[in-house]
């Protein structure tokens, strides 16, 4: 079992406040190549902030990000995880909730980190990768093995050619 806290140990938790303009949002998003942001005040988690927000509520309703403030448009309530929690609950709950991020929590209740559905993913791939290499190499194995027939008198043998 896999828990959060081993995944998302030295990774860095990126915010910006309601008052905000999505603007500056995206520029934090941009930056620092994340697609979602923490909304916070002070201490205390408001909301997150994601390229989705940004898409449906803003772009899509042709508001001007310029303009608009980040609690306008923020995803509230998001939906928490524990840190010391299985990555395959965090998996779930995404997709149960249907949301692409969770906020991470500690002990304490403290905000540890923001999972992204990406993040899932590439922990899928990297757990896979033994499996992905096994069928690579079986299907390459039959794909490019000479193949032969025999043909009246004789014994005719293909090979692979690249160029060919």
């Amino acid at each position: 079992m896999e828990r959060l806290k081993d995944f998302l140990e030295g990774r860095e938790m990126f915010w910006v406040t309601p008052k905000n303009t999505v603007r500056e949002a995206v520029d934090c998003l941009c930056k620092n190549r994340v697609g979602a942001v923490v909304v916070k005040v002070e201490d205390e988690v408001v909301g997150v902030f994601s390229e989705r927000d940004l898409m449906h509520r803003v772009i899509h309703k042709r508001l001007n990000p310029d303009e608009v403030l980040v609690e306008d448009v923020m995803s509230r309530n998001p939906i928490t995880v524990h840190i010391n929690d299985d990555i395959n609950l965090a998996k779930a709950l995404m997709h149960m909730n249907k949301v692409r991020h969770l906020l991470v929590v500690g002990k304490e209740g403290e905000i540890m980190g923001l999972l992204s559905m990406r993040d899932v993913m590439e922990h899928d791939l990297a757990a896979s990768a033994d499996l992905i290499h096994q069928l690579n190499d079986k299907y390459y194995e039959r794909s490019y093995a000479a193949k032969w027939r025999v043909s009246s008198n004789r014994v005719i043998v293909e090979t692979y050619h690249p160029d060919s």
